[in-house]
């Protein structure tokens, strides 16, 4: 199969797969995965020569599929959300990272020993540092599917975000320990101090310059098909410029998201180009989730993974626990730096560390000169299957357990209730015309008029009984409304500072008073 016949094949199949993930209310990232499983499994028993045409390669997702997901979570995430957490999050995504690898490894060795594999404790190390990172395409994708408190969800999203590009610069360094770097054939302090510095601040500074000039330019035109192009471009231009300096590409793509998010769309774009602006990038995510899970699934070789399914199995199990003793060291720091936190934190935030599409392409960037390449690969994708199938489909049912997930079922009856009285008010509303107008017989009239009346009166006793319910709905209505008139100031003093009637001094400060109030009434939502 040629490569652009695949890639109808893939959105084809992508589409189906939402569709049918929508109506049995399935998470739509797990729902990917089982289905190219489904493909490996059906392509190893009935076509094993097979080639769908396209791949999970490096270049693939570094270059065309990661730029769009980590820009738009980047793009996405509120600023103030990070800048009133960065302490947690920085503490989990990076000496927490730090633990949780040596704590992985430490694990991993011993079963490995238990087990019989001759691998070394420095490949031991390559592999947990492969695994130890949570995914942000697995673990935003999950926090958005599942409805979590938005503090935990900003927890979460925030340490897979930033612990991402850390963990493949950590790798990089543990290449070069294994001597597979032809480039740096000796591991000395100096390169290592040298190395990790130029990968952060290096991103730090491009993703900065990058998203801070766009912001700046994006504030000077009103062109929704200009500013999607800027935010392309911050995209591809941050991740690219980043990774030809050898620096790191997705800490220097988020940086570039979260100032373009926060500073160019919020205080240079109008409101018809930020609906514009992010319509085009919820599309362009849907996409590139679809292709990162479902390739996922079709590079999976499964004799191999049932060869090693007890390897697997064992990794899988000391990964969660690396993590659960990772969350179990840091949680109380956590609780001292940011006050209090949602209950029982600490069980989500372990069960909630999805691995996925990061950690098999770095598995898959192991040079084929290392002897357990091959047993590496097996196990990095068991085990980042096992966290999307087995974590990621029991996340919804643990926040239900622990009461930190909404219960929509009152909700949608409720709504279920409004649709119906909605429906038999213009129902009746046309029969009265009707009658008005002399086409229906009186008696006919009548005869339907009680049938609907009969049944409104069902659906208001009904509704009664799920008047709570209703109450709460009004609240969170009222709310959104105040939202919505909010945004509405923000836009007239946009329109009026473009008029000259109101100076950019001004107009700034009373869109930072209205983004503070908006700010404030998210966390009064979230408390």
């Amino acid at each position: 199969m040629t490569a652009p016949i695949a890639f109808i094949f893939l959105l084809m199949l992508a589409s189906a797969v939402a569709m049918i993930a929508r109506r049995w209310r399935l998470p739509y990232t797990v729902a990917l995965v089982v289905c190219g499983l489904l493909l490996s499994v059906l392509r190893e028993l009935v076509l094993p020569d097979f080639d769908i045409g396209l791949h999970l390669t490096p270049e693939l997702l570094f270059l065309v599929l990661l730029p769009v997901l980590i820009y738009e979570a980047g793009f996405e995430f509120d600023l103030r959300d990070f800048l009133a957490n960065w302490k947690a999050i920085l503490t989990l995504a990076a000496p927490g990272l730090l633990v949780g690898i040596f704590a992985a490894a430490g694990l991993i060795f011993g079963v490995f020993a238990l087990l019989d594999l001759p691998i070394p404790f420095v490949g031991v190390l390559l592999i947990a540092t492969m695994l130890s990172a949570t995914d942000p395409v697995a673990v935003v994708s999950l926090m958005r599917e599942v409805g979590a408190p938005k503090r935990l969800s900003v927890l979460m999203e925030g340490e897979s975000l930033v612990n991402d590009g850390v963990a493949v610069v950590i790798f990089g360094v543990v290449l070069v320990a294994l001597g597979l770097d032809p480039q740096h054939p000796n591991l000395t302090a100096t390169f290592v101090v040298q190395f990790l510095s130029w990968e952060i601040l290096g991103a730090l500074l491009i993703g900065g310059v990058i998203g801070a000039v766009l912001s700046w330019v994006t504030a000077r035109v009103d062109d929704h098909l200009i500013e999607i192009t800027l935010t392309t471009i911050g995209a591809f231009g941050s991740f690219l410029i980043a990774d030809k300096i050898h620096a790191s590409g997705v800490i220097a793509c988020l940086v570039a998201g979260m100032l373009s998010g926060n500073f160019g769309a919020r205080y240079g774009m109008s409101a018809t180009t930020r609906v514009a602006v992010a319509s085009f990038w919820e599309y362009l995510t849907f996409l590139c989730n679809s292709f990162v899970f479902l390739l996922i699934g079709l590079e999976v070789v499964p004799s191999r993974l049932l060869n090693h399914w007890l390897p697997i199995l064992l990794v899988w199990l000391a990964l969660i626990a690396a993590r659960a003793f990772l969350v179990g060291c840091t949680l109380p720091l956590l609780g001292k730096l940011e006050g209090r936190l949602p209950k029982r934190l600490g069980l989500v935030i372990t069960w909630g560390g999805l691995r996925g599409g990061i950690a098999m392409v770095l598995a898959l960037a192991i040079p084929q000169t290392w002897p357990f390449r091959d047993l590496a690969i097996d196990i990095v994708f068991g085990t980042c299957l096992l966290t999307i199938l087995v974590q990621g489909t029991s996340m919804q049912r643990l926040l239900n357990w622990l009461g930190l997930a909404k219960d929509r079922s009152g909700q949608e009856k409720l709504q279920e209730i409004r649709g119906r009285l909605r429906a038999l008010q213009a129902a009746l509303r046309f029969l009265d015309r009707q009658r008005e107008a002399g086409t229906v017989d009186p008696e006919m009239y009548a005869k339907v008029h009680e049938e609907l009346v009969q049944e409104m009166k069902a659906l208001e006793i009904v509704r009664v009984q799920t008047r709570d319910v209703e109450d709460l709905m009004r609240r969170e209505e009222l709310s959104e409304l105040r939202r919505q008139l909010l945004q509405v100031r923000k836009a007239a003093l946009r329109k009026a500072q473009v008029d000259g009637h109101v100076s950019a001094t001004i107009s700034r400060r009373l869109i930072g008073e209205i983004d503070e109030t908006l700010h404030e009434m998210g966390r009064n939502d979230e408390d």
